[in-house]
């Protein structure tokens, strides 16, 4: 038996502290000296049960065991410093909003709100929030809220979101005098866009949201909405029926040639052969209004929880309509060519088309649409599965080869992660299982993408290169996929994800490093030395957990 039942624990403070790659040789360290502990057992576990383990599923475990202890001692460290009787509520919001979250928006945090509130049951304003609330009503509050707990533990795919934000404004305003370009004109009413306007906004997989400049000016999706048809015909369609008519490669002409590939069908589906092909297979037998309410309620459903909604923008729609004259002969081109079944009614087909291009959202929700694609297809807020994680691995390799118009080969060779653009001005990129990120700005170069918006991803780029061609697992995020986890990245695999781009913890110039955070309103030290020092407790932690495993 392990010599003392009494068994002290980890400082949590100095556990959640570690990086990723401090734990995992700590758990290393460790696991020879768990075994050992096992041998000396009365009633071991068997030898191929510890056998099984990986470093990584020992602190997992571990953590789970003494889970509920851990967090109180957690919330114990996280009142450090604080009054010593009650919690300022109004600074924890603040902190809340420091990681990013939007406490009064945001769907999880609901029931924190309405727990902290003057008047739960009426409409949550910062006016309704008790100033404080004693620390043993606040833990009990806390301890309830997973993600309140993420955000005080330093759990989030983004550690040291204000880092991240500090860079990204940089980059924003950096990004600003990018001044050529010209705001597109074939369609009239895009052509009233101001040619200054300028907007970003990043969305993490936690829902962890920043906005710059003009997110929240609403901007037609255009092109941006064909990978988002795309997924949704995946799943509504079916996959083999989609690639019957529409094909995976990218055209080598413009986004609105009439042309078709070798095969003859449309060459992909983020081209207008291609989503025009897509449009006459969603729904066909269902009535106009069926048809764009079934595809809206997906668009929506990606940023339910956002506090904003989507729009359609009526005088896009009927300037399209007005004016698509290249895409009533792509139509036709379709329908000789034998792409589009007879009896499909070509009219209703370039009408739902243009209807989708016309979806208008903020800069902002343009983000969450996008996290939730590198969520996998699951919105970020909710939790709720939009489209299929196989259809969104499709939807991000075309993305990845075909999303930046003719632009798409230099784009995956300099950026190297999916995105898509639009004539609008807009553009999302999405790093899988990480985030996804908005960019809007009118002004066209002369492949149709934004000139701001390629100039931020390219100087992301610079920001925080210092490798290529590297499959790599989102080594800037705090976490670690378990060995079989069916995650999004780890099976989205169609071309070598350049660490230069996903890695944002060695950036190559500057000292940043964004599993650093300190959780509020405690300050931590350096943590170079806390293998050696913790290493005690965390096999003390492991040994716990033997013991109750064995039980």
């Amino acid at each position: 038996m392990v010599a003392g039942d009494d068994v002290p624990s980890v400082q949590p403070e100095e556990l959640r502290k570690l990086s990723r790659n401090l734990v995992e040789q700590a758990a290393k360290e460790t696991l020879q000296e768990a075994k050992a502990i096992n041998d000396s057992l009365v009633d071991p576990l068997e030898p191929d049960v510890l056998e099984q383990w990986n470093p990584d599923q020992v602190y997992q475990r571990a953590l789970t065991w003494v889970g509920e202890e851990l967090q109180e001692q957690l919330l114990e460290g996280f009142f450090q410093g604080a009054t010593p009787d009650y919690v300022d509520i109004h600074q924890f919001i603040e902190y809340l909003r420091t990681r990013g979250l939007s406490p009064l928006i945001d769907p999880r945090l609901k029931d924190f709100i309405s727990a902290v509130s003057t008047k739960p049951d009426s409409r949550y304003s910062y006016s309704n929030i008790r100033q404080h609330i004693p620390h043993h009503e606040f833990k009990s509050i806390v301890l309830r809220n997973p993600t309140i707990l993420s955000a005080i533990k330093g759990e989030f795919v983004v550690e040291d979101f204000p880092d991240l934000v500090q860079a990204v404004d940089e980059i924003f305003e950096e990004s600003r005098s990018a001044s050529s370009g010209r705001v597109t004109t074939y369609i009239p009413s895009l052509a009233q866009y101001p040619a200054d306007k300028w907007a970003a906004s990043f969305c993490t997989t936690d829902g962890q949201v920043h906005v710059c400049g003009d997110a929240d000016d609403l901007v037609t999706l255009q092109s941006v909405t064909k990978p988002i048809f795309y997924g949704i015909c995946l799943d509504e369609v079916g996959e083999e029926r989609v690639h019957e008519k529409v094909g995976k490669e990218p055209s080598g002409h413009g986004f609105n040639k009439i042309t078709l590939a070798r095969d003859n069908k449309a060459h992909n589906p983020l081209i207008n052969t291609g989503s025009i092909t897509l449009a006459s297979l969603y729904l066909p037998d269902q009535p106009m209004s069926a048809r764009y309410k079934s595809v809206m309620s997906k668009y929506q459903a990606l940023v339910e929880g956002s506090g904003q909604m989507l729009h359609f923008n009526n005088t896009v729609y009927l300037s399209e309509l007005d004016n698509g004259h290249r895409n009533y002969a792509i139509g036709y081109y379709l329908k000789s060519k034998g792409c589009l079944k007879e009896k499909v009614n070509l009219k209703e087909t370039l009408e739902l088309y243009f209807q989708l291009c016309s979806i208008e959202t903020s800069v902002r929700n343009a983000s969450i649409m996008a996290a939730a694609l590198a969520n996998g297809g699951r919105n970020v807020f909710t939790g709720k599965q939009i489209i299929s994680e196989r259809s969104v691995q499709n939807m991000l390799s075309i993305m990845f080869s075909c999303g930046m118009y003719d632009y798409s080969g230099e784009w995956a060779f300099e950026v190297g992660i999916p995105a898509k653009s639009g004539v609008s001005g807009l553009i999302i990129v999405v790093i899988p299982d990480v985030m996804g990120l908005a960019l809007w700005s009118p002004p066209l170069d002369s492949y149709g993408n934004s000139v701001r918006g390629v100039q931020f991803a390219r100087e992301m780029v610079k920001r925080y290169s210092h490798g290529r061609n590297q499959n790599v697992l989102h080594p800037f995020s705090n976490r670690k996929l378990a060995e079989g986890e069916n995650r999004i990245l780890h099976t989205f695999q169609p071309f070598p994800v350049r660490q230069s781009i996903i890695d944002f913890s060695v950036p190559a110039t500057g000292t940043r490093r964004l599993h650093t955070s300190a959780a509020w309103p405690v300050q931590h030290a350096e943590t170079s030395s806390l293998v050696q020092r913790n290493n005690v407790g965390f096999l003390r932690v492991i040994a716990k957990g033997l013991r109750m495993f064995r039980r």
